[in-house]
C-alpha cells in the first residue's frame, strides 16, 4: 500500500540517486529485507556488511546494486548497508528513496537503524550513543522542514521497544550511554564551534555555556541527520533507531584530534555492536 497514492499512477518510477527504477524486479532482489543500515559513508557501508558475513563465516554473498555517484548499496541476507553522505537534505533524498524501492519489493515488518559519527557532550571518544530523543537546536523533539512557503514541525520520536532490544544486547564491557541527540544544520557553527572560516557569532563563553545546558537537557552528542532521520520514520510508520560513536568530547575542544587508528577503532566498535544485533535476530539472515 503506497503512502503516497500518486505513485500508483507513475508508469515508471526512477529512483534517480539510487541508480534503480520500478520496472526492475525489485521483489526478486530486495523482497526479503528486513534491516535497512544507514551510514554517512561508503566505507562504512562496506565495512557493516563485511562484520555480517564475517558472522556467518562467509556463507553469505556481498551484492552491491545502483550507481555510486552518491551512495554505495550493498546488501546481504536481509539486510541493506547503505551511505547516505552527510546532512540533513542528502539523508532526506534516500530515505525516501529506499523506502519506495523497499514498498516496490513488498517488503513487510522491516526497520532501520542509522549509524553514525558524532560530537559527543559529556562523554568520552569511542562511547557509543543510543538516542532516546532526537532534538533540534532548541532542545525540542521536533523537525521544522520547509515545504513551499510553509514550515512543517514533525515530532522525532523514536522506537521506544527498539530501543529497549538494542539495549537488551548490552554487555557489561560495552561503552553505550542512553541520551538525546543534538541535529543540527551544520558542522560549524551550528554545533558551536569556534574554528571555522567566518569569525564567530558567539563568543567562547556562550558555546560553553550552550554545551553545558544542552548537557543538562539530557543531550549527549550532536550530528547532522537525527531529526530529519526520525521525523521521516514517524511519518512513515517506520521502526527506527539512531546509534552514533562519539569522535570527540565537545566540552573539551572543537577539534576532533584523535588518530586515523583511533577513529577506526571507534567506529569498528560500533559496527560490530549494530551487526551483532542484526545478526542475532532470528528472522535477519535468510
Amino acid at each position: 500500500m503506497h503512502r503516497n497514492k500518486i505513485l500508483e499512477d507513475i508508469e515508471v518510477d526512477y529512483l534517480y540517486h539510487l541508480g534503480l527504477d520500478s520496472s526492475m524486479n525489485l521483489k526478486a532482489l530486495f523482497g526479503n529485507v528486513k534491516f535497512v543500515c544507514m551510514g554517512g559513508s561508503p566505507d562504512r557501508a562496506y565495512e557493516f556488511v563485511k562484520k555480517i558475513q564475517e558472522r556467518s563465516d562467509k556463507t553469505l554473498i556481498i551484492e552491491q546494486f545502483g550507481k555510486t555517484e552518491r551512495t554505495s548499496l550493498y546488501k546481504i541476507g536481509n539486510v541493506i548497508s547503505m551511505s547516505h553522505g552527510m546532512g540533513m537534505p542528502s539523508i532526506l533524498i534516500f530515505l525516501h528513496e529506499i523506502t519506495k524501492l523497499l514498498e516496490y519489493a513488498g517488503c513487510i515488518d522491516y526497520i532501520f537503524l542509522r549509524l553514525g559519527t558524532s560530537g559527543g557532550i559529556g562523554i568520552e571518544p569511542g562511547t557509543l550513543v543510543l538516542t532516546t530523543e532526537a532534538v533540534n537546536s532548541n532542545f525540542k523533539a521536533v523537525f521544522d522542514h520547509q515545504v513551499l512557503d510553509k514550515t512543517y514541525s514533525f515530532p522525532t520520536n523514536l522506537d521506544s521497544k527498539l530501543i529497549a532490544r538494542i539495549q537488551s544486547c548490552v554487555k557489561t564491557t560495552s561503552r553505550l550511554v542512553l541520551g538525546k541527540t543534538l541535529g543540527t544544520d551544520d558542522f560549524y557553527e551550528g554545533q558551536g564551534r569556534l574554528d571555522g572560516a567566518l569569525a564567530p557569532l558567539y563568543t567562547d563563553i556562550e558555546k560553553h555555556d550552550y554545551l553545558q545546558r544542552a548537557f543538562m537537557m539530557g543531550v549527549r552528542n550532536i550530528e547532522m541527520e537525527s531529526t530529519a532521520f526520525a521525523a521521516f520514520c514517524v511519518r512513515a510508520d517506520i521502526p527506527s533507531v539512531i546509534i552514533c560513536v562519539a569522535l570527540i568530547n565537545r566540552l573539551n575542544g572543537d577539534q576532533i584530534t584523535s588518530t586515523k587508528e583511533e577513529m577506526k577503532h571507534y567506529t569498528d566498535n560500533l559496527l560490530d555492536f549494530v551487526a551483532g544485533f542484526v545478526y542475532d535476530q532470528s528472522d535477519c539472515i535468510k
